[in-house]
């Protein structure tokens, strides 16, 4: 496994527990603060390659839109 596959799979569980504590994906800032990347390119390029090979899906032209293929999620909520 390369770097750039370990960067990929951290960023995965990254946008898996973000989804699960929010409701909603992260943004590319936030991902690159969790896993350590700088610049929003370097989050760009791993997005990019992670939707070439269906590890992730996402609505083009839209934020925070990521998904993990096979992954529902659901919030739990209280009614009064």
């Amino acid at each position: 496994m390369t770097n750039g596959d370990k960067t990929r799979e951290v960023i995965k569980e990254f946008i898996v527990q973000y989804f699960k504590e929010h409701g909603y994906g992260p943004s590319y800032q936030e991902i690159g603060e969790a896993v350590g990347l700088s610049s929003k390119s370097s989050v760009s390029s791993h997005i990019t390659k992670m939707l070439d090979t269906g590890m992730i899906e996402k609505d083009a032209g839209k934020p925070r839109t990521i998904r993990i293929p096979g992954y529902h999620f659901s919030q739990d909520r209280k009614t009064d």
